[in-house]
C-alpha cells in the first residue's frame, strides 16, 4: 500500500513539476521573446539621434548639413521609421550622412525587417584583402556580439540571392539597398549595433550605427 502511495506521489510530483516548468517557459517567452505586433514595434522606435538633431539645427550649408537634411527628407517623405545612420566616418564630429536604416513590417514572414539605403562615392578600388568589415552589437548594457571579416569574402557562405557584396568594386558612385530580417528569437529589449569598413591603410570610409527596440 505504502509503495503504491509512494509511486502515486512521485507521479504527481512529476506532473506538478512539468506543469510548473511549462508555466515558467510560457512566462519567459511572453516576457522576453514574444515580440509585439509590427505596429507596436515601429511605434517604439524612430527617435532622432542627438548628432542629427544638432546638425539639423545648424544655420549652415555645407556637406554635413546638406546630407543630414537630404536623408531626413527622404525619411519624412516616405514616412519611414528610422533606426540607424550611415556615415563616411565613425568619430569625426563633422562626419556626413551617406545612408539611413529603417524598420519595416514584414508582410510575408511576419514581424519586422530592416532596410538600409546607402548612396556613396568609393574613392579607392576594393578587392579581396583590401578592406575589412567590423561589427559590434550590444543588448541593453551588455556586449552581445563582435566579429570582423575580410569585406570581400564575408558573405561567401551566403546564398546568392542573400548577398550584397560582390567584389571587386571600382572607384565610382554606388547605391545599395540592404534588407535583413529581424530574427524572431531575439529577446525583447534595447539593441545597439555599430559596423564599419576600413581600407588597406586601416582608415574608416563607412560607418553605420543603429538603435532599435523590440
Amino acid at each position: 500500500m505504502s509503495l503504491k502511495l509512494g509511486r502515486m506521489n512521485f507521479k504527481r510530483c512529476l506532473v506538478y513539476s512539468f506543469g510548473i516548468f511549462v508555466m515558467i517557459f510560457i512566462f519567459l517567452y511572453l516576457v522576453y521573446f514574444r515580440h509585439g505586433a509590427p505596429d507596436t514595434i515601429l511605434a517604439a522606435n524612430g527617435r532622432k539621434n542627438s548628432y542629427l538633431q544638432e546638425v539639423l539645427s545648424r544655420d549652415t550649408d555645407d556637406d554635413v548639413t546638406r546630407s543630414a537634411r537630404a536623408w531626413q527628407k527622404f525619411i519624412d517623405d516616405n514616412k519611414y521609421v528610422s533606426i540607424g545612420d550611415v556615415y563616411n566616418d565613425c568619430d569625426d564630429e563633422n562626419r556626413y550622412w551617406v545612408g539611413k536604416s529603417v524598420l519595416l513590417p514584414d508582410p510575408l514572414r511576419g514581424g519586422v525587417t530592416s532596410k538600409t539605403f546607402i548612396n556613396f562615392t568609393l574613392e579607392n578600388e576594393i578587392t579581396e584583402g583590401s578592406a575589412d568589415f567590423f561589427i559590434k552589437v550590444s543588448y541593453g548594457s551588455k556586449d552581445l556580439y563582435e566579429n570582423e571579416w575580410d569585406f570581400c569574402t564575408m558573405e561567401d557562405d551566403e546564398d546568392e540571392d542573400e548577398r550584397f557584396v560582390f567584389c571587386p568594386y571600382e572607384p565610382k558612385k554606388y547605391s545599395w539597398v540592404i534588407e535583413r530580417k529581424i530574427p524572431g528569437y531575439l529577446p525583447n529589449g534595447k539593441y545597439y549595433a555599430k559596423a564599419w569598413i576600413t581600407d588597406a591603410e586601416e582608415k574608416v570610409f563607412m560607418c553605420a550605427e543603429a538603435n532599435f527596440v523590440l
